[in-house]
C-alpha cells in the first residue's frame, strides 16, 4: 500500500470518528435538554393542534396522490401491454418462451405469485368452467391423472391415525345401516356419488328449471297431472295423528301423577316384588314397573288404552325408560 493511499485512509477514519462522536455529543445534549424540559413536545402540540393536523392531511394528501398516479402508471403499462399482445399473438407467444427459456425459475415463481394472489378467482373460473360442460371436466382430470401416473407420479399423502379412525367408523356406521335396511325389508340404498363439477352442473339446471316462469297452458298441464290423495291413505294419516295426541295427553297426565305419588307407587312395587319373591317367582322391574301402573291410572278415562301400551311408540318407551341411568334401588327381597 502506497504512502498516499494509507494517509487517505487515516483521514477518513478520523473523519468517520468525528462524525461519531459529533453524534454522540448531539445526542447526549438532546437528553440532557429533553430531561429538563419533559412536557415541552406535549405543550408544543398542545399550542400547535391545528397546525399540525392540517400539515398531516396535506401529507396524507400527497402521499395518496403519488399512489393514485403510481397506480395510473402502472395501469397504463399494463393496458399497453395488453393492446401489443393483442395485436401481436405470434411475437407475444415468442417472447413468453424466450423468457421461459431464459429464466425458468423466475418464470414458475411468477406463476406461483399469480397464483396465490388470485386464488379464489381462479377457483371460481374452474367451478364455473366445470359446470358448464362436467364431461369434459371429467376427461381433463382423467388425462391428467393418467399423464401423472404414466411418468411414475405417484401421491406421497397417506391419512393420518385419527383420519384412519375416522374412515373406519364411518364405514362401520354405513355397514350398520345396510344390514339394518336388509332387515327391515327395505331395498339397497341406490344413491351413487358425483363429482363435484357434475353436482354443479345439476344444481345450476335445477335452479334453472324452477326459476323459469311456466305459462297458463304449462300450469293447466301440470295440475292436471295432480291426482287426489287415496281415502285410505287420509284415514291412516289421521289414525297415526289421533293416537299421537293422545298419547301425548296421556304422557303429560301419567307425569303429573307419577310425580305426585312416586314414593306410593315405588313402595307398592317393593312390597310385590318381595312377595314375588318368596313365592318363588321373579320380581318385579323396580324401574319401568312404578312408571307403568302411573300409565295405567292416566290413560283409565281413555277409550284407545292400547295407544300407549310399552311398545306402542318411542314417546312411551323413553318414558317408561326414564329411570334406567339412575342408581340402583335398595330394596331386600
Amino acid at each position: 500500500m502506497s504512502s498516499t493511499a494509507f494517509s487517505q485512509r487515516i483521514i477518513l477514519s478520523d473523519a468517520r470518528r468525528s462524525e461519531d462522536e459529533r453524534a454522540a455529543r448531539l445526542a447526549a445534549h438532546r437528553k440532557v435538554w429533553n430531561d429538563a424540559h419533559p412536557t415541552y413536545y406535549a405543550e408544543y402540540r398542545e399550542r400547535n393542534r391545528e397546525d399540525i393536523r392540517r400539515k398531516n392531511r396535506e401529507r396524507e394528501r400527497e402521499r395518496a396522490q403519488r399512489e393514485r398516479e403510481e397506480k395510473a402508471r402502472r395501469q397504463k403499462g399494463i393496458d399497453r401491454a395488453t393492446a401489443w399482445a393483442a395485436a401481436h399473438p405470434e411475437e407475444r407467444q415468442q417472447a413468453r418462451e424466450r423468457y421461459k427459456q431464459e429464466h425458468p425459475e423466475t418464470y414458475k415463481q411468477a406463476q406461483r405469485d399469480y397464483y396465490h394472489r388470485n386464488r379464489d378467482a381462479i377457483a371460481e373460473r374452474r367451478r364455473a368452467r366445470e359446470a358448464a360442460d362436467p364431461v369434459k371436466a371429467n376427461e381433463v382430470r382423467n388425462r391428467a391423472v393418467a399423464r401423472a401416473r404414466g411418468v411414475g407420479r405417484v401421491s406421497e399423502w397417506s391419512p393420518s391415525p385419527s383420519q384412519q379412525e375416522s374412515y373406519r367408523q364411518r364405514e362401520n356406521e354405513a355397514r350398520r345401516r345396510q344390514r339394518r335396511r336388509a332387515s327391515a325389508g327395505l331395498p339397497d340404498r341406490r344413491l351413487h356419488r358425483v363429482l363435484a363439477a357434475e353436482r354443479r352442473h345439476n344444481a345450476a339446471a335445477a335452479d334453472a328449471f324452477f326459476a323459469r316462469k311456466r305459462s297458463r297452458g304449462e300450469v293447466a298441464r301440470i295440475r292436471e297431472q295432480d291426482l287426489p290423495t287415496p281415502p285410505e291413505l287420509v284415514h291412516a294419516l289421521e289414525q297415526r295423528s289421533e293416537s299421537r295426541r293422545v298419547v301425548r295427553q296421556i304422557l303429560a297426565v301419567a307425569d303429573v301423577y307419577f310425580t305426585e305419588h312416586e314414593l306410593e307407587l315405588r313402595a307398592r312395587v317393593a312390597e310385590i316384588s318381595r312377595t314375588r319373591f318368596r313365592a318363588g317367582l321373579l320380581p318385579l322391574d323396580v324401574y319401568t314397573e312404578p312408571r307403568r301402573r302411573a300409565l295405567e291410572v292416566a290413560s283409565a278415562g281413555y277409550l284407545r288404552r292400547s295407544a300407549v301400551s310399552q311398545a306402542s311408540s318411542l314417546a312411551v318407551f323413553q318414558w317408561l325408560t326414564s329411570d334406567l341411568a339412575k342408581r340402583t334401588p335398595d330394596i331386600p327381597l
